[in-house]
């Protein structure tokens, strides 16, 4: 295998376009200088292979997806890259490619997977190139991470099934509660129309009555699970507030909640937006923190509402939040994306978590105007 120079190889590539192209020879070193440029700060990663199938060249990208240092890479086959129960098949692959080499794009129908230096994997896209040099034949491949793309699929997947679960106990509260309740009621007015005023009808006027508020109750209670009524009798705050304590009632954990007036910040999305993150953020910390004190702060920062979460928990790897440490995390950005605002997580082993949700104000329209 001979010696291989992203720089000289770049600069021959170069070249082979200078007669009657648009550059002359005192411009290729500047263009191999753009080239590296590219290279360097692609945001994707580059990985570029030999006709053995080893790696002569790789990009800072590359080393941050995978985590190896480029002298680890360099000079070892690509497989390196890939799961060791997959090594066999890409090695055909590769030679198959080779003898009939063709540019592959992204997205092609493959479901591929990276494997990093600590042995753990990741669904990444490939495109792969062929480029001939004097120096000899080389493939380029482009890796794309995609971790998140992956996440938002499953999130999708997830959100559908809870909104399909959510709509059967909705169905079934209906028909096994509040339905039976309205029928029996129809019985109870049929009596009453058939009875002469007096004691029984009064009596059976009196079940009427209670049994309609008993039916008011479950749909309200149906209601409230749906969208939290506080917020549009109390504003958010208020309602964060009581849940606050609703959820803690009978914990151990210590917490306290500090918040200013926000509510005229945020329109009802916004506020929405706000009571769900912190609910979820809260409800990791309940069942899988461990932490003994939680402090919740919600102020105006600037032009944003800033809700900030923290525990002293056992914490978890925040590097490896995309790496399937809960759907819920993720549906806390999605959630926050939504009303235009960001939500960073962070977290270490025994470092216990920080969640903090940015919204940007967006008065309700009793202000607009």
């Amino acid at each position: 295998m001979g010696s291989f120079s992203t720089n000289t190889a770049l600069g021959a590539k170069e070249k082979e376009g200078v007669s009657g192209g648009p550059f002359g020879e005192e411009s290729v070193s500047s263009t191999v200088l753009d080239y590296r440029a590219v290279f360097e700060s692609a945001p994707d990663g580059i990985v570029i292979v030999d006709d053995e199938g080893r790696i002569v060249e790789v990009n800072p990208c590359i080393l941050t997806q995978f985590g190896y240092a480029a002298a680890e890479l360099i000079g070892e086959p690509v497989e390196i890259l890939v799961p060791e129960s997959q090594r066999g098949a890409h090695k055909g692959h590769r030679t198959h490619f080779q003898a009939d080499p063709a540019s592959r794009p992204m997205g092609a129908g493959l479901d591929l997977v990276g494997r990093r230096k600590d042995g753990s994997g990741f669904p990444v896209e490939i495109s792969l190139s062929p480029w001939k040099t004097n120096d000899g034949d080389f493939v380029i491949g482009v890796v794309r991470d995609q971790t998140e793309r992956s996440q938002l699929r499953a999130f999708g997947q997830e959100a559908l099934k809870a909104a399909e679960e959510e709509r059967r106990r909705i169905s079934r509260e209906l028909h096994d509660d509040t339905a039976q309740r309205l029928a029996a009621l129809l019985v109870h007015l049929r009596l009453v129309g058939m009875e002469e005023a007096g004691e029984r009808r009064a009596a059976l006027m009196e079940e009427l009555r209670e049994g309609l508020q008993e039916v008011a109750e479950g749909v309200r209670r149906i209601a409230r699970g749906l969208r939290p009524p506080a917020l549009e009798d109390a504003g958010v705050v208020a309602a964060l507030q009581a849940h606050i304590r609703n959820l803690f009632e009978n914990q151990t954990i210590r917490t306290s909640f500090d918040a200013g007036a926000v509510d005229q910040l945020l329109n009802e999305d916004g506020k929405l937006v706000l009571y769900r993150v912190v609910q979820e953020a809260l409800s990791n910390v309940v069942r899988h923190s461990g932490a003994t004190v939680v402090n919740v702060a919600i102020h105006a920062e600037g032009s944003a509402v800033v809700a900030v979460v923290e525990d002293d928990g056992h914490g978890f790897d925040g590097s490896r939040v995309g790496d399937g440490a809960g759907l819920g995390l993720l549906g806390m950005k999605e959630r926050a994306a939504s009303a235009g605002g960001s939500v960073l997580v962070e977290s270490a082993p025994g470092g216990g978590t920080r969640v903090r949700l940015r919204i940007p104000q967006q008065p309700g329209e009793e202000m607009d105007g």
